[in-house]
């Protein structure tokens, strides 16, 4: 199964007006007038096509809001608090000008995801609640988050689940306890 297959078909409005860089009631109005297609859901809400807004940004020479910050900027989730401050700590040491955030759960990662942006996300598999399967699923199913690079750490990974991992997106599957340098070289940034 390929990973592209798995990709969102819809946005929302809120999805593409952080997209485009606008307000809602911006992404609203272009929907009212035309000018923005969309399509209708049976509940009323609106949801844009991808394809659509590549295109409508392209025709009023709009940058699409998908860049990565020049600094790098790392998102931990891993239900340890030990564990994810060890590697915050290793990876402000070993990493300069990186920004480093710490979610101790899945629901906590999917709003840090969007506040903090994050363009590598360390991601534990075994977590209460969401795991690790199931962040990286919506991650690489989300056009505003799927350039998002995704290395997972568990303590016990089958081979099975490490290529479920990679048909869904991520990048490897690294083991617990953690090989500091093999970490480091994956993340390509020391």
């Amino acid at each position: 199964m390929s990973s592209k297959k798995s990709v969102k078909s819809y946005l929302t409005p809120k999805e593409v007006a952080e997209l485009l860089m606008v307000s809602t009631a911006a992404v609203r109005l272009w929907a009212e007038k035309g000018n923005l297609k969309a399509r209708v859901t049976a509940g009323g809400h609106r949801r844009f096509k991808l394809d659509d807004i590549k295109e409508f940004a392209a025709k009023r020479n709009i940058e699409l809001n998908v860049k990565m910050s020049e600094n790098p900027k790392v998102l931990i989730v891993d239900d340890d608090i030990h564990f994810a401050e060890f590697l915050k700590a290793l990876l402000k040491i070993e990493i300069e000008n990186v920004e480093v955030e710490i979610s101790l759960d899945g629901f906590d990662a999917a709003n840090k995801l969007h506040d903090f942006t994050p363009n590598i996300l360390l991601l534990d598999l075994k977590m209460h609640g969401l795991d690790g399967f199931q962040v990286c699923q919506a991650v690489k199913e989300n056009p505003l988050q799927n350039h998002i690079r995704v290395i997972t750490i568990s303590g016990n990974t089958s081979e099975s689940d490490a290529e479920k991992l990679k048909n869904i997106g991520a990048e490897t599957c690294l083991n617990k306890p953690i090989d500091i340098p093999v970490l480091l070289k994956q993340l390509a940034l020391n």
